[in-house]
């Protein structure tokens, strides 16, 4: 690490481009050098650095410009240790940083002090704004190299870095989990789940799609016969407050004598909790629609119904190491035109990660509806439903 520090006394700074280019036609190599004004200063926290960091409203031009003597990120932690890999993005207090020795970490960004990225970058801030290219980042400022020039913001106004490229494919992430269950002999049962989802992430909004089926025979009879599909559209707009430009779910259970139960909703988002151990949403839908179609209902039984509801979610994250993570999601949908159709979706997912894209998985699944509808045979579906899995899962993205 100290080869590296050493290898940094010349690495970032910002150049006058202009006063070097006078330097050189007078023929002064020492003229060449940028003067250091009150408006500049150097890092004290890292005197091994030539670290030059504009202060807000410099108003530096296409005349400045960042060098960089490595081709990889460096970030500098709280305890004075740097690291060198690459930044893969920042969002919600965390920093996931991958290293070819300590391969991807997520680390409280508040505990970075220093981040030296030469790689163009997207840094989205509290504004809605964007600046791309490479970056200086200490503990009060952002500078980025952009096309139009040096420019410098507060770096309390930064909300998020995006790894940028003009791959498309690099917003794009993955997650595919398989879970069997089987037994054969005095008694024969199968259970078969299967959980995919897809996101994309840009600096300003998060699309994610999803989809969870469960199959089962027992004495070679259908006992199970599940599919739920989820999907959200956030806009962010705000460090704590994001817009749910659309989200709803669609579900299909044979058990519970749905054919298809509808529920978009537009709403509202608030970051309770943001750091790197623990991300905690609240959401909120004051005005969605629910479709509800049955398979088999009663002749007394209006078949299909429309209603109105409210939606209720909550979502924490909780990354208590590198490599393990739990997942909480709990959604209600209160159904205030007819309060028998309410119904709660509760998810909970422990992961374990074995390599960088394999994981191990448990997972629990509870749905609740408040009054079923009677089936024609009299029959009325149990109010509660709940799965457990065990799986392995992979992470692409």
């Amino acid at each position: 690490m100290e080869n590296g520090i050493e290898a940094r006394t010349w690495h970032w700074r910002i150049v006058g481009v202009a006063a070097m280019l006078a330097g050189l036609m007078t023929g002064s190599a020492a003229e060449a050098q940028p003067q250091v004004d009150a408006g500049l200063h150097k890092d004290e926290a890292a005197p091994e650095t030539e670290v030059v960091v504009a202060e807000d409203g410099m108003g530096l031009t296409t005349a400045y410009m960042l060098e960089f003597g490595d081709d990889k990120d460096w970030i500098r932690l709280l305890s004075g240790e740097w690291l060198r890999g690459n930044v893969e993005r920042m969002r919600d207090g965390a920093i996931e940083f991958n290293s070819d020795e300590l391969k991807l970490i997520t680390y409280d960004w508040k505990k970075v002090t220093e981040l030296h990225s030469p790689k163009a970058n997207t840094y989205n801030f509290t504004d809605a704004t964007d600046l791309t290219g490479p970056a200086m980042i200490n503990e009060e400022f952002v500078t980025v190299q952009t096309v139009d020039g040096v420019v410098v913001r507060k770096r309390s106004e930064l909300q998020a870095i995006i790894e940028h490229t003009r791959r498309e494919r690099n917003y794009w992430s993955t997650v595919l989990r398989l879970g069997l269950t089987a037994n054969a002999g005095n008694t024969e049962n199968l259970t078969f789940n299967a959980f995919w989802q897809l996101v994309r992430e840009d600096t300003l909004t998060r699309t994610a799609l999803s989809y969870d089926a469960t199959f089962g025979t027992a004495a070679r009879a259908e006992v199970a016969n599940r599919h739920l599909g989820s999907g959200d559209v956030d806009v962010f707009v705000h460090p704590v407050i994001y817009v749910k430009a659309l989200t709803g779910q669609l579900l299909y259970d044979k058990f519970q004598n749905i054919r298809l139960r509808a529920t978009p909703a537009a709403g509202v988002g608030f970051h309770l909790i943001t750091n790197y151990i623990v991300n905690w949403d609240l959401e909120f839908a004051p005005a969605g629609y629910q479709y509800l179609s049955l398979l088999d209902p009663a002749a007394s039984v209006e078949n299909p119904q429309s209603d109105g509801y409210m939606m209720f979610r909550m979502f924490a994250d909780l990354d208590f190491t590198n490599d393990i993570q739990l997942i909480l999601e709990w959604r209600t949908n209160l159904v205030y035109t007819t309060i028998g159709n309410t119904n709660h979706v509760g998810n909970a997912d422990f992961t374990l990660r074995v390599t960088t894209i394999l994981y191990f998985n448990t997972s629990f699944l509870f749905l609740r509806t408040e009054d079923p509808f009677p089936r024609s045979d009299g029959s009325v579906p149990k109010r509660n439903d709940y799965q457990i899995t065990f799986g392995v899962s992979l992470r692409i993205g």
